[in-house]
């Protein structure tokens, strides 16, 4: 392993000799660079050799910076860059993003290099629209694992004098897992399917929702490229680090999390942020306890009806947590209730047409 400084240099010159970036390839000029690699000497037109040519010394040098970087991250693990030079690695890091120079592996040695340095400079770059948005969104999430031991300690603080945002049905749920949203491995007792219905009940929206809420986990299904993930998921995960319970949801730290999230530059000006949220984590909770109920032993069938589909059938109606609702319907269909419940929200114009989808195929 090279010195630190020896390394810091190699990223400087590469940073001082890199050629502009080369916009406008086609397919087509990328197979001929591809020949071009292989035959130096393959009669080209003159503006193509520049473009290849400078093409090629960025390559060379992109692959100099990353091994210097892969050198510097072994050597801040090992503790071994001091004070001016993590200083220095910092600056460099920031410039190879905005230069295009092996950016990413910029980003994860700032997440390497830690606070205060590496942290003031990710703060910076996902803020900065200048910056690719994939970049800013891989800077965003090496942000959020440098910023989670926050995260960890809010969550552990006291709510004590603080204003809880969710009725107190489902304040006191039983939690399982480190999310605590799920009833994984809650017993089918008497008493807790008695307090599944008082949670549905505190959780029914008064009318219909003016917008359908996401799921609680991003599948990659919805309208958003498939490649990129949607804002509102890394929203998620910081609410899910700042508040993993329900009793946590208190307006206090909602306009903790808003705040994060605009250090983190994502845009939450476009909504009233406390509502939406607190109703999102009302929907996801009230999914999971719809999704808990369906999975109930047969037996258990009674204890539910008929209210289990009445309440499945209103969450549809009012366009909330209507994938889970859809499925205790579908789940229960042996039992006529539910098959009269599925039949007469198989008429609901009302429904939008890919609630109504749902219905007509658990129908069939």
């Amino acid at each position: 392993m090279t010195s630190g400084r020896s390394d810091l240099d190699v990223v400087t010159a590469a940073l001082a000799a890199l050629p502009p970036v080369g916009y406008g390839w086609t397919d087509e000029m990328h197979d001929l660079y591809e020949r071009f690699q292989r035959e130096p000497d393959l009669a080209l037109p003159q503006e193509y050799r520049q473009k290849f040519e400078s093409q090629r010394e960025r390559q060379r040098l992109s692959a100099s910076a990353h091994e210097a970087w892969w050198s510097l991250k072994k050597r801040r693990e090992a503790g071994g860059l001091g004070r001016a030079e993590r200083a220095e690695a910092a600056e460099l890091a920031e410039r190879c993003v905005h230069a295009g120079l092996v950016a990413y592996e910029a980003v994860h040695f700032l997440h390497r290099l830690g606070r205060p340095e590496g942290e003031e400079v990710l703060l910076r770059l996902v803020t900065d629209l200048s910056v690719d948005k994939y970049v800013r969104a891989e800077a965003r999430g090496w942000l959020i694992r440098l910023r989670r031991p926050d995260y960890d300690a809010r969550a552990r603080a006291s709510v004590e004098g603080e204003e809880p945002l969710l009725p107190e049905a489902v304040r006191v749920l039983p939690v399982s897992g480190p999310t605590g949203w799920g009833w994984d491995g809650v017993q089918e007792t008497p008493e807790s399917i008695d307090r599944a219905r008082r949670v549905l009940e505190a959780l029914l929206p008064a009318e219909r929702l003016t917008w359908p809420e996401p799921p609680p986990e991003w599948s990659g299904r919805d309208d958003e490229d498939d490649d990129e993930e949607p804002e509102w998921l890394t929203v998620r995960i910081v609410q899910r680090g700042l508040m993993p319970y329900p009793r946590l949801v208190t307006r206090e730290r909602m306009t903790e999390l808003r705040r994060e999230c605009e250090l983190l530059g994502l845009d939450v000006s476009a909504e009233d942020f406390v509502e939406r949220w607190v109703s999102r984590i009302g929907m996801w909770i009230a999914g999971g306890t719809l999704d808990w109920i369906a999975r109930l032993d047969i037996e258990r069938t009674a204890d539910v009806t008929p209210w289990a589909m009445d309440l499945a059938a209103l969450y549809m109606e009012r366009d909330a947590g209507a994938e889970d609702a859809v499925k205790l319907l579908n789940f229960m269909d042996d039992e006529p209730h539910s098959r009269e419940v599925l039949t007469r929200l198989a008429g609901n114009t009302s429904l939008r047409p890919e609630v109504r989808s749902w219905v007509k195929n658990a129908l069939h």
